[in-house]
């Protein structure tokens, strides 16, 4: 599974490149759990080039939401499909886990958020992550 990394002003921004399913799943999760020890506190899951994710999946992308919201970060989904979007709404986590379509609205929508940036001082290249 690859994994390119890349920041927009100070949101780490995630990009997978592929279904994101009980197959790639323990991938994705190491490759998580790396970024979150990193030290960033604000994340973008870009899922553009993911044309699948299934309920491991989802499993996956929920566990990180909650490990970046127990150390005081977030991770906003960007750029959901709509396959995506139908899941998020069928399990009702659309209500839990933001959803944008742009880099700019990803920031937006953390700048709105009542917490302080805490990643402003972080400063990541663009990395690629081939696992």
């Amino acid at each position: 599974m690859q994994i390119d990394t890349r920041c927009h002003h100070d949101v780490l921004i995630i990009e997978p490149r592929e279904r994101i399913t009980i197959e790639t799943e323990p991938l994705f999760t190491k490759v998580m759990r790396t970024l979150l020890d990193a030290g960033p506190r604000r994340f973008a899951l870009d899922l553009a080039d993911v044309p699948y994710v299934d309920s491991v999946g989802l499993g996956a992308i929920v566990q990180a939401y909650t490990s970046a919201r127990r150390r005081g970060g977030d991770l906003k989904l960007l750029r959901a499909n709509a396959r995506v979007r139908r899941l998020l709404a069928i399990t009702r986590l659309n209500t839990v886990l933001t959803t944008c379509d742009t880099e700019d609205e990803v920031e937006r929508s953390f700048d709105s958020d009542a917490g302080e940036s805490v990643a402003r001082d972080i400063r990541l290249g663009p990395a690629r992550l081939q696992v």
